[in-house]
């Protein structure tokens, strides 16, 4: 085993990286393809040595290059070069850490090139935004070296943000895999020495590249104080408007300069739209931001004259524009007020204009038009949700220093921020110029569409992802910012309880849920009910609910036959409670009498008589159905009643009956109409009757049904019996035509198929 471990360890360091260029070139096309002039302007290295780097790695399979061509051609990160990256980074693990760690210590520098880094973390980081504190640890006393106390103190921290996935965790014993620690990092270290010696390798990079980290390589470092939040630089902080916190909930992000949204999704238009366009001129489709229809201001049309004749001077686009939008006033129909609808479909003008340009239903050139008019016309900042192609006013825009922010999948715009997509809701990637990526956290108080339909049912809600929403003005809002709170809000519900009980309830959060039920179930339909964790209600409220819930119902049914005496010690009112107990007769010793409780309100009533017809108490049960009790009362049936009992009793009741009853009601028309809309498992009733093939020819003569499908498969097992055959494949089961055979064959445990075909199918198989 000694050897084994040597060996791993001697593996280890012979494939540290030593080509310092090598390895930073490595590390840097990590996150990203690249050509010689973008690798040497990167990492500010000369073009000659970036290029013989590449060269070398290229040879040892590392890196691949895209393009046959030398020139401009773009390498990337090849899987063996990915796999040298860790190996490298394992090998200085191996070399630096020595166990156990210093208490308390977040991780340890593995290695730094610049403002890139490569960090061990002796437990789960925060997220992807790191605080690293810009002092070592005392790695005997486990505290800051030339620490005062005050560690909250913004100058002494500073923020790195991780580049990939997360910590890859690797036990420092076998060095292999392993997985990430449950446990924050203990303060002791007999705690440290009871813990499993793993450590995450995290590939990161400072935010702030301008100013040096004074952490050397092998240094600890401490976790960031909970709660505390380092200055983030400048350019992130100085912005006019904040786009959401970085990383899960960090501070504020502020960019300073235009940001380019690359989203394609709906959902994620509408919340970056919604969080960054205040107080700016905003160009979007209202659906996304939850506005009406509005007006559009009748000034965009000048500039849409403009667009359609680019040569007429402004003294005659003036003219035209004056014509215009009398013969708009007046409902005028001509070429030109045709064109407009063309590019402005159904849509309104108004001479006012309150910040928001609602693009639904314009055209390209409707959408340009409303951006020049936003350039020439307004001196707020620029807010634009552009899905068109591009286009020259675009690139105007840009170089504008009012372009805040631009939404466009499809096109490609030079500004210093761009924004994609984190594949989460409310999570995106903030980049910025030499491929610094930013996670940002973006939580909006979201305004609800104006399309928004409310949930029918508990199944139909897709909640959001807010945990505080504004009071309601009326029915509707209150649902909808109900259905916005992900984890509920007592207090809003509590406030909203009377006006809105629907979307109280809806908001109120699991632990309460007993409590609110108690209060205003009865103003609410039972099916929302399911909301809940129905197995929390209390016995009495459980009862109640489950008089018209069959989910409650059967939650008490399981709460009687674990413990009967809990509720045979209180005397029996309610009509669930006797259901429950008329169900549950196996687990009770002495039954009570429930039936007067059960009959004000006889819930299940089918399965209840079932479940007790060989009973003494059946002849006050069957009083609940009518049928049930023509049957238990042997009475003298027509065609008529037969049918009725055949839909409503179960089977198993009638099947001694069976046969004579078939034969009567094959007899008529009527009767073979109404036996080829009942869905029966004739092959389980009638497969050890003793029937005759001659005594169901009939069946050939009913309409076409459910019902018929399943006679005709006892038709076909009589008849393969008759002759001596194995049955064809069934209709309402393959197999339905075995149980008339003398043995069944093996079949599968579960079917899709005829639930009690397939259950007699397996009595028979073990019998």
């Amino acid at each position: 085993m000694g050897n084994i471990s040597t060996l791993l360890v001697t593996m280890v360091r012979s494939n540290r990286i030593r080509s310092t260029y090598q390895r930073r070139v490595l590390d840097w096309l990590a996150d990203g393809g690249g050509t010689v002039t973008e690798v040497s302007q990167a990492l500010s290295i000369r073009v000659p040595h970036a290029s013989a780097a590449l060269k070398q790695l290229r040879e040892s399979g590392d890196v691949v290059r895209d393009d046959a061509s030398l020139r401009g051609s773009r390498y990337r990160l090849s899987s063996k070069g990915l796999n040298r990256l860790e190996a490298d980074g394992l090998a200085r693990l191996n070399e630096l850490v020595r166990w156990p760690p210093p208490p308390g210590a977040a991780g340890v520098v593995l290695g730094r090139e610049g403002s890139m880094l490569l960090l061990g973390y002796a437990s789960q980081p925060a997220g992807p935004l790191l605080g690293l504190p810009e002092r070592p640890m005392d790695e005997e006393s486990g505290v800051l070296i030339g620490s005062n106390g005050n560690e909250g103190e913004s100058n002494n921290w500073r923020w790195a943000v991780q580049r990939g996935e997360g910590p890859v965790w690797w036990d420092i014993e076998t060095m292999r895999k392993s997985s990430a620690p449950n446990e924050p990092s203990p303060m002791t270290l007999n705690a440290w020495m009871e813990r499993p010696k793993v450590i995450g390798i995290v590939r990161a990079r400072l935010l702030d590249e301008d100013s040096p980290w004074p952490l050397g390589v092998g240094s600890w470092f401490s976790p960031l104080p909970s709660g505390f939040w380092p200055d983030l630089p400048q350019v992130l902080r100085d912005g006019e408007v904040s786009i959401g916190h970085a990383g899960n909930s960090g501070p504020l992000v502020s960019p300073r300069g235009g940001i380019h949204a690359k989203l394609g999704r709906r959902i994620d238009r509408s919340v970056i739209a919604n969080s960054i366009g205040n107080d700016a001129s905003v160009i979007v489709d209202g659906d996304l931001i939850g506005l009406p229809l509005t007006p559009l201001p009748y000034a965009i049309l000048r500039y849409w004259l403009k667009l359609n004749h680019p040569r007429l001077s402004s003294l005659s686009i003036e003219e035209r524009y004056t014509k215009l939008v009398s013969d708009i006033k007046s409902n005028s129909s001509n070429s030109l007020t045709r064109k407009v609808l063309n590019d402005f479909p159904g849509r309104k003008w108004s001479q006012h204009f309150h910040n928001v340009i609602d693009t639904r239903s314009i055209s390209e050139r409707g959408g340009e038009a409303a951006l020049l008019f936003s350039l020439e016309e307004s001196e707020l900042p620029i807010v634009v949700d552009w899905r068109w192609k591009h286009v020259k006013s675009l690139d105007r825009l840009v170089s504008d220093s009012r372009c805040r922010l631009v939404i466009g999948e499809s096109i490609d715009l030079d500004l210093p921020f761009k924004l994609t997509t984190g594949g989460e809701h409310g999570k995106f990637n903030l980049e910025m110029q030499g491929r610094l990526s930013l996670p940002i956290s973006v939580v909006h108080e979201a305004k609800m569409p104006v399309d928004w339909m409310p949930p029918q049912s508990p199944e139909e809600i897709v909640r959001g992802k807010s945990a505080t929403v504004r009071n309601a003005e009326n029915e509707l809002e209150a649902l909808w910012l109900a259905i916005q709170l992900e984890s509920g809000d007592d207090v809003w519900a509590d406030k909203h309880e009377v006006q809105y009980p629907l979307a109280s309830w809806i908001a109120t959060t699991e632990s309460n849920h007993s409590a609110r039920w108690r209060r205003i179930g009865g103003l609410l339909d039972p099916k929302w009910a399911n909301l809940a964790q129905l197995r929390e209600f209390d016995d009495s409220d459980l009862a109640e609910l489950a008089t018209v819930d069959d989910a409650a119902l059967s939650i008490l049914i399981e709460r009687i036959r674990s413990n009967p005496l809990a509720i045979l010690s209180n005397k029996i009112t309610e009509p669930s409670v006797a259901t429950a107990i008329l169900l549950s007769k196996e687990w009770i010793e002495e039954m009570p009498d429930v039936i007067d409780a059960w009959l004000s309100q006889p819930l299940r009533a089918g399965e209840v008589l079932r479940h007790n017809w060989n009973e003494p108490a059946i002849s006050r049960l069957v009083e609940a159905c009518t049928h049930h009790k023509m049957l238990y009362e042997n009475q003298n049936l027509g065609r008529e009643e037969m049918l009725a009992i055949m839909e409503d009793v179960h089977h198993s009741l009638w099947k001694p009956k069976a046969t004579s009853w078939l034969s009567v009601c094959l007899s008529s028309s009527m009767g073979r109409a109404a036996l080829s809309m009942l869905d029966l498992p004739w092959p389980a009733i009638l497969w050890d009757q003793g029937m005759k093939s001659d005594e169901l020819v009939l069946v050939h003569h009913m309409p076409e049904g459910i019902g018929k499908d399943s006679l005709l498969d006892v038709l076909d097992g009589i008849t393969a019996v008759e002759q001596g055959m194995n049955p064809p494949i069934g209709r309402c089961h393959p197999y339905a035509g075995w149980l008339f055979q003398k043995t069944v064959p093996i079949l599968p445990l579960e079917s899709e198929h005829n639930l009690d075909v397939h259950l007699e199918l397996h009595r028979r198989l073990q019998q």
